[in-house]
């Protein structure tokens, strides 16, 4: 049985149980693996745009001898992809606007589809990308992993466009997940907005717009960490 690293592990978790997942730059294909070895998945359909790691995935699906339940496609994103039959839609180790083109580009099709969404960077893009879209972000799970911290986002088309504030944008709905890692997580959130801070307050023409912005961002982090845990907050 393959073993996922906690980034991975959090996306499978996310899976419809039963399901059948398209995974979107599936690199090794250990999710895929994974996931159909472990019963979460009915079948899944792994793509990426690079023949190397497609290649990786081919023989990883070969070894575990899951070849009649797991397909492989080499594509950029969804383009050519069928989602006919699918139920979810897994897209991870990516950046958080790449990601949104990705869904962008087969809107119309995302209807019904349970979307388990992992950036690597941009995730504050993606969400506004979703609300903005009609897309329901159903909850986030954070997970730290070769010493980096991530939230995976579980989205639904809804139809409703939604706003999304500068804060939500930032956090999200990891604030909501009581884990450990969520704490690295939104601590490392913070780290990268007082970092922010502190270049706008250097800089040669300090622009007090941005400023106030990123100070009412680190001040609110800093509270949702005293609630979480006081004793840990900085």
């Amino acid at each position: 049985m393959i073993q996922l690293d906690r980034r991975l592990a959090r996306m499978a978790e996310l899976m419809t149980p039963g399901g059948i997942g398209i995974d979107v730059g599936a690199d090794h294909g250990y999710l895929s693996v994974s996931l159909v070895a472990s019963g979460k998945a009915k079948r899944m359909l792994a793509t990426d745009i690079r023949p190397g790691p497609l290649s990786s995935a081919e023989r990883c699906i070969r070894e575990n001898g899951l070849q009649d339940r797991i397909g492989t496609m080499l594509t950029d994103g969804l383009n050519g992809v069928p989602l006919e039959g699918a139920t979810d839609i897994l897209i991870g180790g990516m950046g958080g606007l790449l990601i949104a083109e990705i869904l962008q580009a087969r809107l119309p099709e995302l209807k019904g589809f349970n979307l388990v969404l992992q950036p690597m960077t941009q995730a504050g893009a993606l969400r506004q990308w979703l609300c903005e879209n009609g897309f329901e972000i159903v909850c986030e799970r954070c997970a730290v992993a070769a010493s980096k911290a991530y939230s995976i986002i579980n989205a639904r088309y809804d139809g409703v466009k939604r706003e999304c504030d500068p804060f939500f944008a930032l956090v999200g709905k990891a604030a909501e997940d009581d884990s450990e890692d969520a704490g690295v997580y939104l601590q490392t959130l913070l780290s990268r907005e007082q970092k922010a801070l502190c270049g706008l307050m250097n800089a040669a023409s300090p622009d007090k717009k941005k400023i106030a912005h990123s100070r009412e961002l680190a001040d609110k982090l800093r509270k949702l960490l005293e609630r979480r845990a006081p004793e840990l907050a900085p």
